[in-house]
């Protein structure tokens, strides 16, 4: 972790063998949502293990300083995002729009992330030309939330050590989680929406997926937590036979296209389950989190520990098997 070490930047991937990706030395240039603040949390939770944590918390600190100071250009203190891959969701039909793929073909989105990314590699992934260049700065829902939920468990551990800085940064958890209701909450729709900059502009991303109902996380007002429930257990949108696809199903974009490797166009995930589990069960909406319980380890007992599933058979169609971030289901 040479790199992190010098520039508080934590990779995607960092390399083993040099001579499996001899184009980049150590590691990918690319971010992933910062779910390290809750590992951290909750190991520490298990070892109550002092030494480690007045290890590595303030290393880990680093990162989510990093986050701010050189992926919030707007100075909004939400994080944005460069690639589609860095939501984790790669090809979801929200990254569509700034593409300006209102058809919402997969294929061409695989084809402008592709010419974005040869740009990008000529830019030598220099983070100011690429904001500067304008083609793809999102902030985006589903990443925000983990933000801010890693964010808090800092804090808490923070509380620990050192309680100043545990205060400093409750207010920007504070701020944080202002900005996220004010930015991404669309009051016609009922449901949060990613925003992408064009030209000057804030532009909402108007299309329901998994992303929108990341925010049931949160520790918000009944307000939103009772228009993102009705929104899951819609049968129209998230509540099919093997909920919750990554897509709402009455989208034009929905496909779920399990068949094909077009993913996060309406397949079911376990690791976005994990979440959406975790904040009904935050929230107090125990009925609703036994049901999606109940149906996710249907889907691990039907087909295994697979990448994604079609969200009406339960079947992996052309998922990976044996995929690790699957196993969260034991974790439900």
């Amino acid at each position: 972790f040479w790199k992190w070490r010098i520039f508080d930047f934590l990779p995607f991937f960092s390399w083993w063998k040099r001579e499996i990706h001899p184009a980049c030395r150590y590691i990918t240039a690319e971010i992933q949502p910062p779910v390290i603040g809750m590992t951290f949390r909750r190991i520490y939770e298990k070892t109550q293990d002092q030494r480690f944590l007045r290890k590595y918390l303030s290393k880990i600190q680093k990162y989510f300083d990093y986050l701010r100071r050189e992926r919030d250009p707007d100075k909004d203190h939400l994080v944005s995002i460069i690639t589609p891959m860095e939501s984790g969701m790669d090809y979801a039909p929200q990254f569509d729009l700034p593409f300006g793929n209102h058809q919402h073909s997969p294929k061409q989105l695989k084809s402008r992330i592709t010419k974005m990314l040869k740009l990008y590699h000529r830019l030598r992934w220099r983070l100011e030309d690429i904001f500067e260049s304008g083609i793809f700065d999102f902030e985006d829902v589903a990443f925000n939330t983990i933000y801010l939920l890693s964010l808090e468990d800092l804090t808490d551990l923070w509380s620990i050590v050192d309680k100043s800085k545990a205060e400093e940064l409750a207010e920007l958890c504070r701020v944080v989680k202002e900005e996220i209701l004010r930015k991404f909450w669309d009051e016609r729709d009922g449901i949060f929406y990613g925003v992408y900059h064009r030209e000057g502009e804030e532009i909402k991303s108007r299309v329901k997926t998994v992303s929108s109902l990341f925010p049931i996380c949160l520790d918000i007002p009944d307000k939103y937590i009772d228009c993102l429930v009705s929104h899951i257990q819609d049968e129209g949108e998230f509540w099919l036979p093997f909920p919750i696809p990554s897509v709402a199903r009455d989208e034009p974009a929905f496909g779920p296209l399990a068949n094909t490797r077009h993913i996060w166009r309406g397949t079911t995930w376990i690791n976005t389950n994990w979440f959406i589990a975790r904040g009904l069960l935050r929230n107090n909406r125990i009925e609703i989190y036994q049901k999606l319980k109940r149906k996710t380890l249907e889907l691990v007992d039907k087909s295994g520990f697979c990448e994604f599933y079609d969200p009406f058979d339960g079947h992996p169609g052309r998922a990976e098997q044996n995929f690790g971030w699957s196993t969260l289901a034991v974790d439900l």
